[in-house]
């Protein structure tokens, strides 16, 4: 089976992975560049990738002890395997890139030179992963987070009552897959497209430029902005994401900066036409590294009362709650629980005023039966790789609706991928989820339901 892209819920293990990916990206023969409606967005290096491999090794090791593999000196000349070799060469490289993040000039030096000793049994491009590790690890600050002044601040009055949504998460691995997705989108021409989240492995400008807005730009025909700039417009369609877990683990100035390029207020925000709201919250901001962390993802005290605000004033409209993180789920387990009980706490009250309540995080699609008081949607399965595998049986006591993704055509290994595309007309939503097959590239409508209307789900 060919390997499969890999991600780490770790901050540390998340940044080696980026690093490795940039260098081997930008290297000579290591780029290929993909050609759009706008700018050229470079391919992200394949999983099975010697280098790509060898960091994944690292970054699980970090993910499950904190900790990289253990240092064995350099395989011999004669005995030395690949695997080996370029395990010793990650392992080497990463503790490097620690001792001079932690200032240990003695333990840096002693490292570059087992790096680089015996006839140089290590790539050179290891020593550029150090050197953009070390300045990404030391650029780390407070995540420029956006504060509204006024209960009234990032509300949209500009949904059309009669429009074409597009709901999808967790798309950011700038694959071939995640591509044409964005095309099947992009061909039923939507007014708005919401992105709940993530752009692998850890929000970096490299990725965020190349993996996310290039071909977000080029694909959905918005206005090209260069990096750092702001739309002269409004494009069409109108587009926003969210704050995932993986966009904050370089810091999250390159989300900012993106969503600055969208014409995006902030990473929380609501975009209301007369019979509907969408309230977009921001999960990601206290899961920007939980290794050792004690609790789940939760939302600043503000922005709780912030939302709040807006279910109160709805009026007449229903309300449709975007987050990247998950309230509950069947399959994962929050803080050692099926709920998570801090989200809860802060929204649990409001809940019966939702229509309904998506998000991504999990890299799956579970349609669920009314549970916490809100019917619960995770459409995680934008493009992230998940191997049939790697799915276990679902916690019965989380009611979950029978819709499932089918494996791809090509192998079996691998489930399909998918979206949602919500039709307003006024204070009904016809929803339809769609899977698609990259292989194939056939696309079937998978389900379908019903907001607003008389008798239908959170009617």
């Amino acid at each position: 089976m060919p390997a499969r892209m890999k991600q780490f819920r770790g901050r540390e293990a998340s940044l080696w992975q980026s690093a490795i990916d940039e260098v081997i990206s930008k290297s000579s023969g290591g780029t290929v560049g993909r050609r759009t409606r706008g700018a050229t967005a470079v391919t992200r290096p394949a999983p099975d990738d010697e280098m790509v491999a060898a960091g994944n090794i690292v970054a699980a090791s970090l993910e499950k002890t904190n900790e990289p593999p253990p240092l064995s000196p350099p395989p011999g000349v004669v005995t030395r395997g690949i695997v080996d070799t370029a395990k010793f060469c990650s392992t080497t490289a990463f503790k490097l890139a620690a001792a001079t993040v932690m200032g240990n000039s003695a333990n840096a030096a002693r490292l570059r030179q087992e790096l680089t000793a015996q006839m140089g049994p290590c790539d050179p491009k290891w020593a550029q992963v150090v050197a953009v590790f070390v300045a990404k690890r030391l650029a780390l600050g407070s995540i420029p987070y956006r504060r509204h002044a006024h209960l009234s601040d990032f509300v949209m009055d500009s949904l059309p009552d009669k429009c074409r949504v597009a709901l999808l998460a967790d798309w950011g691995t700038g694959d071939e897959g995640a591509h044409l997705l964005l095309k099947q989108i992009a061909d039923k021409k939507p007014d708005v497209v919401l992105h709940l989240g993530d752009v692998y492995y850890s929000g970096t400008e490299h990725e965020f430029q190349n993996y996310f807005y290039k071909i977000w730009q080029g694909t959905l025909g918005i206005e090209n902005v260069r990096w750092g700039g702001k739309p002269t417009g409004a494009s069409k369609p109108a587009t926003y994401t969210l704050s995932g877990n993986h966009d904050m683990y370089a810091g999250g100035a390159p989300y900012y900066t993106t969503i600055d390029m969208l014409g995006q207020p902030a990473s929380y925000f609501c975009l209301r036409n007369n019979h509907w709201q969408f309230l977009a919250v921001d999960t990601g901001l206290h899961d920007s590294n939980p290794v050792g962390q004690t609790q789940p993802t939760f939302l600043e005290d503000a922005e709780v009362a912030w939302v709040k605000d807006k279910i109160h004033k709805a009026g007449s409209r229903k309300t449709i709650l975007l987050s990247h993180h998950q309230l509950f789920s069947a399959f994962e387990k929050i803080g050692g629980d099926a709920v998570n009980r801090k989200l809860l706490e802060q929204l649990g009250d409001i809940l019966p005023q939702v229509t309904a309540w998506f998000w991504g995080h999990e890299h799956n699609l579970i349609v669920y039966e009314k549970f916490q008081g809100v019917l619960g949607r995770c459409i995680g399965h934008g493009a992230f790789p998940v191997g049939v595998d790697e799915l276990g049986h679902p916690n019965p006591k989380v009611p979950v609706r029978k819709v499932a993704l089918a494996p791809n055509a090509e192998d079996g290994g691998l489930f399909q991928h998918g979206y949602v595309m919500m039709d307003l007309d006024g204070p009904v939503a016809q929803t339809t989820y769609y899977q698609f097959d990259a292989g194939s590239q056939e696309e079937v409508k998978l389900f379908a339901e019903t907001f607003g209307a008389a008798g239908g789900p959170g009617a």
